[in-house]
Order: structure tokens, then C-alpha cells, then sequence
């Protein structure tokens, strides 16, 4: 029974050393992208004091390391105690996750970046652009959609299934780090307007669709 403790306390330990270990490198490269360096995994593997050669069985490139921070930069549940009202719901989805992304632009504008050249890498594994013909790996998650389908179950039952599974689409367009760039640099809008303007994007978005509901 001794011994078996001691193997589990064991087991733990490791697993716990190596969650340890990802995080220190994740948050090292939020720290390189806030001081407006390149991210590269020798440069965080310095930085979380680690080596290199460890870093590299965490994460075998920039882009898989920077994709990471998205998880590690969101710092809250942003499902946490959502109201019953599809609007209020959804509101506060996306008034979250703007707070979020405005508060910490340079992450995820770095983690946009990082995708972006996923995309177009052509040693990367992704099934399209320069990399066709491989097996695809997705290049964004789908973390935001999956955010917006939370907010919008509630209406599941009452909407066509048309029209709820294309509210959820338009909705997921609306706001995330692409819209911060949309609001930010082609609208030239400072942070408050710009969420103010994703929060009415949404809005008109969901009374749309519940008038044309309700015209059927």
C-alpha cells in the first residue's frame, strides 16, 4: 500500500512538474510578444529558464507556442454565470472577451500573426494554402464559435434550425481578434467604441433574426 502511494505521489509529481513547465514557457512567450520581441522557442525557453531542448518537446515551433497563449491569456471563464436571456447572454459573451482582447492587444494580435503564417507556411501540416495536400490541421480553434453556440443555445428551441445555425455564424464574425483588428486599425476606433460597436454588431444581429423568425 506504501509503495503504491508512493508511485501515485510519484505519477503526480511529473505530471504536475510538466503542466509547470508549459505554463512557464506559454507565459514567457506572452511576456516576449508584450515586450515587442520576436517569439521564438530558444527565446522562451531562456526566459522561463528552461532548455531548449526541453522547450522543444513542449512545443515545436513559435506558432504552437503562441497558439497556446490563447488559453493562458483569456484569465477567466467566460461562460461563468451567464444570465437565462439570449441577449443578455450573448452580450455578455462577447463584452467579455473584448475586455479581454482590448486589455492585451499585442497577445493576441501575435497569436493572429502566428496563424496567419501556419497558413501560408509551407512546411506546415495544415491541408491548405502552400501546405495542400497534406492532412489538414486546423489553423485557428474553435474556441469563439464554441462561445457563441453557449450563448445562443437557449434559442435552439424557439428559432428554425436555419436560422439559428446561421445567427450563430454571423454572430461568431462579429467580435474576437479579427473584429479587434477591423474596429482598431481600419475603423481607427479607440478600445470603448470598438467594444461598444461589436456589443451593437450582435444585438442587431440576434433581432434580425428574431424578426425574421417571427415572420415566418
Amino acid at each position: 500500500m506504501t509503495d503504491e502511494g508512493a508511485e501515485v505521489r510519484g505519477t503526480d509529481g511529473r505530471r504536475n512538474q510538466k503542466l509547470r513547465t508549459r505554463r512557464a514557457l506559454v507565459d514567457a512567450a506572452v511576456e516576449l510578444v508584450r515586450e515587442g520581441r520576436p517569439v521564438t522557442v530558444a527565446d522562451a525557453a531562456h526566459k522561463a529558464q528552461v532548455s531548449v531542448a526541453t522547450a522543444y518537446r513542449y512545443f515545436s515551433n513559435p506558432q504552437d507556442l503562441l497558439r497556446e497563449t490563447q488559453t493562458v491569456a483569456r484569465g477567466f471563464e467566460t461562460l461563468a454565470d451567464l444570465p437565462d436571456d439570449p441577449a443578455e447572454r450573448l452580450d455578455l459573451v462577447v463584452s467579455r472577451t473584448a475586455d479581454l482582447q482590448l486589455g492585451d492587444e499585442a497577445v493576441w494580435r501575435a497569436v493572429l500573426r502566428a496563424a496567419l503564417e501556419r497558413w501560408t507556411d509551407p512546411a506546415a501540416d495544415t491541408g491548405t494554402g502552400a501546405g495542400a495536400g497534406t492532412e489538414a490541421v486546423p489553423t485557428r480553434n474553435r474556441l469563439r464559435f464554441d462561445l457563441t453556440r453557449a450563448a445562443l443555445e437557449p434559442l435552439a428551441d424557439t428559432l428554425p434550425p436555419d436560422l439559428h445555425r446561421r445567427l450563430t455564424m454571423a454572430a461568431t464574425m462579429v467580435y474576437g481578434v479579427e473584429a479587434l483588428v477591423s474596429t482598431r486599425d481600419v475603423c481607427g476606433l479607440d478600445p470603448e467604441e470598438s467594444k461598444d460597436v461589436m456589443r451593437w454588431a450582435a444585438r442587431a444581429l440576434l433581432e434580425a433574426v428574431q424578426r425574421e423568425a417571427a415572420e415566418r
